[in-house]
């Protein structure tokens, strides 16, 4: 798929399947997102949660894909994500290795994160 296709493929709603297991396909990227965590942890429960399901934490440009710059609050491809606070990624920030970034879906972005403070999870898997 070309830069130009793939670009217009990541607004289409229609990419996402719900699955019978409650998570959701992603068509374009090969990869399930499980539900949204109901309470914020620190970056070790985050990991351990993601390992309970058979799953991991996403990277930050497999989150940032989620992100529907059209909408705000939230500004997320998926109706379930919860905007009032910053989610999750394993994607170590360069220099400071108490940190990892993460993305807040109020508006967007990505933002470095203490992992010892408290964020969303939404845990992912290679798609089934």
């Amino acid at each position: 798929m070309e830069k130009t296709e793939f670009l217009k493929e990541m607004d289409n709603p229609e990419r996402f399947k719900n699955l019978d297991d409650g998570w959701i396909q992603d068509s374009l990227t090969g990869l399930d997102w499980g539900p949204s965590s109901e309470d914020v942890m620190d970056f070790n429960e985050a990991n351990e949660y993601c390992e309970k399901l058979g799953a991991r934490l996403p990277e930050s440009h497999e989150l940032m894909s989620l992100i529907d710059h059209s909408k705000r609050k939230p500004a997320c491809l998926l109706d379930d994500m919860k905007y009032d606070d910053w989610y999750w990624t394993s994607t170590p920030v360069s220099g400071y290795p108490e940190g990892a970034w993460c993305v807040p879906f109020i508006y967007g972005g990505v933002y470095v994160g203490s992992k010892g403070s408290g964020s969303y999870v939404r845990p992912v898997r290679a798609s089934q």
